[in-house]
């Protein structure tokens, strides 16, 4: 529901550092006060059980209407200074107020407690005064019951917080009170039970054993009652408490990561050893065979054929691989493209000879063909929807009769048998009742984890009620791991998911709304927001991330900057299974992400009925009703905007404050034909222009922009003074040296957060008598000349985190990282290396201990200055790319590249590494490339606990077969079995 996400922006709009000071009138201040008390009032509202949901439903699209409203006239008010009617500010007041009174009585009606809540009043009650019935021990349980009266305040305190605010954390030390207590009460229980009334109860022995249970007691419940009120006391806003509780969360989140990390497929095994025998398994007849995988959506034919896929013991036996997924706004052109992207060989990853990956549907049809002809070659067509297509894909799928196999993935089966080459077929079947049980276990409670006894009975109905589809089993574990581990809820989940599967084969779209319905407001918006995208999207995060914090739609933090706070969401959202992780940095962060088809349907059909995003997706479109009145504009082919026709209906939406060209990069140049006065985000990066569209300069409101454009960007740009992303970039990509794309104007948009370009100067920062640093939001500056990075400039730049630089060619460079104590990711480029001829940093080279991420290139550095960097103590990621350092010896010292987890070496001269298995303790990627005078790798690198890949891309004959022999080695004495060699040489 996009209510929450309406209100937190228009409070955002509103807020005093935000809203024009010379336009603050009492009406505006009256609404201010009354969103933002409105607000906290919709957390609450959680969780939103059955006897409510239709209730709020509906509430939370008359607020929502009510809250476009007041946004529509206030950003109309901030444009033209004038108001569409007088009296509108106190018609909208009054359409709010019994908007929130009947908020107030629907949250106040939600009764919650924590789940420990009942164990401790359950204790503390049998221990008071009027209550204990052996006297003489009475003195003695005081200090305890008064412990349990402190607990069950901050219970009662943490259970009233507004639901962002309970974390990990907090669950995991409410299950650990509850258990607690429980078992406190029946230790007292028993004792009390073993006493007689006479005499001998009050005997020494007696209250000696008394004193020693409630001392055994005291000892564990006095340090959760701590827990617990620093807890409470970040509710209150204690920041030295909230820094707590973020530094608990962290580790709680950390081990989640941690015990998420490999997924193993549940119940599949079967299917896997079924298909696997058919794919390897020799034949008479050895024609290029089909292999189809049919079955309901979610019931994991993706996960089982990219098991399939990623099996080396499988992809071994073909000289070529690849893989493709199809989707219902198809382009065949774009099938091949992917395709032909993915191909990998046993000497050419996928992705590094794909140079052909444009052009006329026949030649990159044919570019996949070649790449095909005379080998034995695995291919995955995943989610197969059209005969036609299939008719027109497969015949770049060459027969030589030498055991190619395709497998295709459908959920038609008239589709699978027009297909298939062979009498095999495989259907997939629903999870046993006992594979769904351990499949909702492994989702809620991590691997190794187990399930309450008080929720076991529950929740093996939740998981019956499922149907054996592992995407509904994942999706309800997702939302049961994130939420409160107490009867009353999962009850509620039960009743759920019953009437759920009460549906026959609609269920599991029952259950993929239910998770909707479940989300905490504050995911609501991000979780709609993915339906902008096309289907089968792979999102890079750093964007997506970007695009949320413009929208507004987050919820400020006291002690987070709000790209944490995306981040968080984003992390949750993955959690609950509603997205999933494409693509991880070096580090293993989410790169890019992604959604199930089914999940981003119903993300589109919720748009439509919040009116947050409406998609043009193809040139005939039956548009909804209410397109006109959407808030947003996603276009999936950006040649579709040149076309009168969409261009008149889209013109049409005219509340829009978002449109983003969601589709590839379009390479001939396109008009900017629409503007929408209110607009946010204009993300036109695919979309190249000739000439600066200037009805961008009047979009006061914007805060992102992102476009491809040649020239430099007009000094009108300052106009749009609430920008807080600006990424332009050439195409195709001109360095001019010496001068800057951007205008002397752009050091006056003081709100930006992050800013990239192709590589450029900085316009010369002017002289201001001004203590406040120009950029003190900039959080990101990419592809900027290194002589323009002076140390007033970086002065400038306190909170940088994100920095790259470049410069032409190696000699003098000033560099004054110094003045960037938040740095957190750096990268130096030299456009034009040169053998022998250094980068030489002045006064001295430096890097920020904060560093996480460092890249050089074409430095030519001695390799004795790596030990600057080796003493780096937060240095995850390391790549050294391009001559970056030159010798032919590297000797590590001792202590150095102690948080380490990814290293890459490409184009280096080095001969020798004299490194071994106790230096980068915490290693978990090694890739080499192109370092063709390696002699050889350490021979005991296989010792190193931590490394789980090791990669080997054109190197010397000597380093491949030292690589080779480790992987034999591995294999043979089950060293490091996580441990995975890859060599790829195209002089084999």
């Amino acid at each position: 529901m996009a209510a929450y996400a309406a209100i937190v922006s228009l409070v955002q709009i509103l807020h005093p550092d935000q809203f024009p000071l010379h336009l603050r009138n009492p009406e505006i201040e009256s609404i201010y006060i009354k969103v933002i008390s409105l607000q906290p009032v919709l957390e609450k509202i959680f969780p939103i059980t059955k006897n409510i949901r239709q209730e709020v439903i509906d509430l939370n699209g008359r607020i929502r209407e009510a809250i476009y409203r007041a946004q529509d006239e206030i950003e109309y008010f901030i444009i033209k200074h004038t108001l569409s009617s007088q009296n509108i500010l106190k018609e909208i007041i009054a359409e709010i107020d019994p908007l929130s009174e009947e908020a107030q009585t629907i949250a106040s009606s939600i009764k919650k407690e924590m789940a420990s809540s009942p164990a401790v009043v359950s204790l503390a009650k049998m221990l008071h005064r009027d209550n204990f019935p052996l006297e003489h021990l009475k003195p003695h349980v005081e200090s305890l019951y008064e412990q349990l009266c402190v607990l069950q305040s901050c219970l009662e305190k943490i259970c009233d917080a507004p639901v962002s605010i309970i974390t990990v954390a907090v669950h995991d030390l409410d299950i650990r009170i509850r258990e607690a207590a429980s078992e406190a009460e029946e230790t007292i229980k028993s004792f009390i039970s073993s006493q007689d009334a006479g005499p001998t109860s009050e005997s020494e022995s007696s209250k000696s054993a008394f004193l020693q249970i409630l001392h055994e007691i005291t000892l564990t419940i006095v340090p959760m009652v701590e827990a617990a009120e620093r807890i409470a006391g970040s509710i209150d806003g204690d920041p030295l408490a909230q820094d707590l509780l973020l530094s608990e969360d962290a580790q709680i989140i950390s081990r989640h990561e941690s015990r998420t990390k490999k997924k193993r497929i549940v119940g599949q095994e079967e299917d896997f050893k079924k298909l696997k025998e058919e794919i390897v398994r020799e034949k008479s007849n050895e024609q290029r065979e089909v292999l189809p995988i049919i079955g309901l959506p979610g019931s994991g034919k993706t996960t089982l054929a990219r098991s399939l896929y990623e099996d080396s013991s499988i992809t071994d036996e073909f000289e070529i691989h690849g893989w493709v997924t199809v989707t219902q706004d198809y382009q065949v052109g774009e099938i091949f493209a992917k395709l032909f992207h993915s191909l990998e060989t046993k000497g050419q990853k996928a992705g590094e000879g794909a140079t052909q990956t444009t052009g006329k549907n026949e030649k990159l049809q044919d570019a996949v063909y070649q790449s095909l002809l005379k080998k034995k070659y695995l291919i995955v067509v995943d989610d197969m929807w059209d005969e036609d297509v299939w008719d027109k894909v497969k015949h770049s799928f060459p027969d030589e009769r030498n055991g190619s196999r395709i497998i295709l993935t459908t959920r038609s089966k008239e589709i699978a048998k027009y297909a298939k080459t062979s009498d095999f077929l495989h259907e997939m079947q629903p999870l046993s009742l006992d594979h769904s049980w351990e499949l909702l276990t492994l989702t809620v409670f991590g691997e190794g984890g187990s399930c309450p006894p008080h929720l076991k009975d529950i929740g093996w109905e939740i998981s019956k009620n499922c149907r054996g589809l592992p995407l509904s089993l994942t999706v309800i574990g997702g939302l049961l791991s994130q939420e409160d581990m107490t009867e009353e809820y999962w009850k509620n989940i039960q009743g759920d998911t019953l009437d759920a599967a009460a549906k026959g084969d609609e269920a599991y779209l029952e259950i993929l709304f239910l998770s909707y319905n479940h989300l905490p407001g504050r995911l609501k918006g991000c979780f709609l927001y993915m339906g902008g995208f096309p289907e089968d999207s792979e999102i890079p995060v750093t964007k997506l991330i970007r695009l949320w914090v413009a929208e507004g739609f987050l919820k400020p933090s006291p002690v987070k900057i709000v790209e944490q706070v995306a981040n968080d969401y984003l992390e949750q959202l993955i959690d609950r299974n509603l997205l999933h992780v494409r693509n991880s940095t070096s580090n293993n962060i989410p790169k890019a992400c992604g959604m199930h088809d089914t999940l981003r349907d119903l993300s589109v059909k919720e748009c439509g009925n919040e009116k947050f995003f409406h998609s043009r997706r193809r040139y005939v479109q039956t548009l909804e009703q209410g397109t006109n009145t959407q808030r947003r504009i996603s276009v999936h082919r950006n040649i579709l905007m040149c076309m009168e026709e969409v261009h008149n209906s889209v013109k049409e939406v005219t509340f829009a404050r978002t449109l983003l060209y969601a589709s590839a990069h379009h390479h001939h140049p396109l008009p900017y034909c629409l503007t929408f006065d209110r607009l946010r985000v204009l993300d036109a990066f695919t979309v190249y222009f000739i000439e600066f569209p200037i009805q961008i300069l009047k979009l006061i409101h914007l805060r992102f922009l992102s476009l491809t454009y040649n020239g430099k960007l007009p000094s009108k740009l300052s106009n749009l003074e609430k920008l807080q992303i600006l990424i332009a970039r050439r195409h195709p990509k001109v360095i001019f040296l010496g001068m800057s794309i951007l205008p002397d104007e752009i050091w006056g948009l003081t709100q930006l957060r992050h800013l990239l370009f192709t590589e450029s100067d900085l316009p010369k920062i002017p002289i201001v008598k001004n203590t406040i640093p120009m950029f003190a939001n900039l959080q990101t500056l990419s592809n900027v000349s290194a002589a323009s990075c002076t140390k007033e400039v970086l002065e400038n730049m306190p909170n940088l985190t994100k920095l790259a630089m470049w410069t032409e060619s190696p000699g003098p460079v000033d560099l004054h990282l110094d003045q960037v104590k938040k740095l957190e990711s750096f990268k130096f480029i030299v456009l034009n290396p040169i053998p022998k001829k250094k980068v030489e940093f002045t006064p001295q080279l430096y890097f920020p201990p904060t560093l996480k991420k460092l890249r050089l290139n074409g430095c030519s550095l001695p390799w004795e200055v790596m030990t600057v960097i080796g003493k780096l103590p937060l240095l995850e990621v390391l790549k050294l790319g391009e001559i970056a350092f030159e010798g032919e010896e590297w000797w590590p010292e001792k202590r150095e590249f102690r948080k380490l987890k990814f290293l890459l070496l490409e184009y280096l001269d080095l001969v020798w590494w004299g490194a071994d298995h106790t230096h980068f303790p915490k290693l978990q990627r090694l890739i080499m490339r192109h370092c063709y005078e390696l002699e050889k790798i350490p021979e005991d690198f296989e010792y190193l606990g931590n490394l789980e890949l090791m990669e080997l891309v054109d190197c010397s004959p000597g380093a491949v077969e030292s690589a080779e022999q480790m992987k034999d080695k591995v294999k043979k004495d089950g060293i490091n079995t996580k441990l995975k060699i890859q060599t790829y040489s195209s002089w084999k």
